[in-house]
């Protein structure tokens, strides 16, 4: 299903639940797996949807690694078809069952709003982790900044980044192949992260309500792994979640490095309304920090102030 307005527009994969594709002013913003039309990987049953049908941005409810009701990776959210609700040009309503309750999306496309706007209505029957998984291409590397307080990282495939400690929230990222992993903790009540590309010359800021998704998981992926994913060239993955980060559910509903700093790593059963956005900046700009305004949203960068039109009550 194909969503526009005027200056955006976004194709749907009911499947999955999948928006392989993003493109904001004429430029494509989210990476989509090269073998989603490899009809031999399609046949591989051994492959969760979720994998061969990767792309773009999806949700994940729990996120990662399910050991604990032994579900796909991701979830259902993201393996499994979704009903469509409601429809229009620039907007999508639908909606799926979860392992631990249900799941109602709405997507929204604005004219001249260089925003993916999402809302996500969970009712949860147990507690549960989520996070919205937006893979952007950044085929020449980039820089991420973060209004978050440190980072975390974790043992990874092949790292660039020092592993199982605390860093700055400022990742430089290498166009050496790589497989890394690491998780931003805490941030203002607005959180953000941005990702300078710096071959396609933009950012790509998400913004959160750090209260409901207190981390954001990034995930590197540049030609490093075996197989398939040897194709995964320039990913940077902005992952803003409630998570136990790289340890998987377990880990979040008990101990975890995550809930050690002071974070919680479950959304409670009950119903949880969680508003995010995706944006792109033309040029790569140095973000120090974003407020909301009536009618745009004021990006604070090192050479002055950026006002972009935004829907400031997609926040309230």
């Amino acid at each position: 299903m194909i969503l526009q307005a005027r200056g955006i527009r976004a194709e749907w994969e009911p499947a999955v639940g999948h928006l392989p594709v993003l493109e904001i002013a004429g430029v494509q913003v989210l990476w989509s797996a090269p073998w989603r039309d490899d009809p031999s990987v399609q046949a591989d049953a051994t492959l969760h949807p979720v994998d061969r049908l990767l792309g773009g941005t999806f949700t994940c409810a729990p996120f990662g690694r399910d050991d604990v009701d032994c579900g796909p990776p991701h979830g259902l959210a993201a393996n499994a078809p979704w009903h469509r609700l409601r429809a229009a040009p620039g907007a999508l309503v639908a909606c799926r069952r979860l392992s631990r309750g249900a799941i109602t999306a709405r997507i929204v496309l604005r004219d001249d709003h260089p925003v993916l706007y999402q809302t996500h209505l969970l009712d949860l029957d147990a507690p549960s982790t989520f996070a919205h998984h937006p893979i952007l291409a950044a085929h020449g590397g980039g820089t991420v900044r973060s209004g978050a307080d440190h980072l975390l990282t974790f043992a990874a495939e092949a790292p660039f980044l020092p592993q199982d400690t605390h860093l700055s929230p400022l990742v430089d990222v290498p166009t050496t192949a790589h497989e890394d992993f690491a998780t931003l903790v805490g941030g203002p009540a607005l959180g953000w992260t941005a990702v300078e590309r710096h071959a396609e010359g933009d950012t790509i800021l998400t913004l959160r309500k750090t209260r409901q998704l207190p981390v954001t998981n990034l995930w590197f992926s540049n030609g490093a792994r075996g197989s398939m994913w040897a194709l995964a060239r320039g990913l940077i993955c902005v992952e803003d979640a409630i998570c136990a980060g790289a340890e998987g559910f377990a880990a979040a509903l008990g101990r975890s490095r995550v809930g050690a700093a002071g974070v919680p790593t479950v959304l409670r059963r009950g119903r949880h309304v969680i508003p995010h956005a995706l944006l792109r900046l033309d040029g790569c700009h140095t973000v120090e920090g974003v407020t909301l305004a009536p009618g745009c949203l004021g990006v604070q960068t090192a050479r002055g102030l950026l006002k972009v039109p935004f829907d400031e009550s997609h926040f309230a």
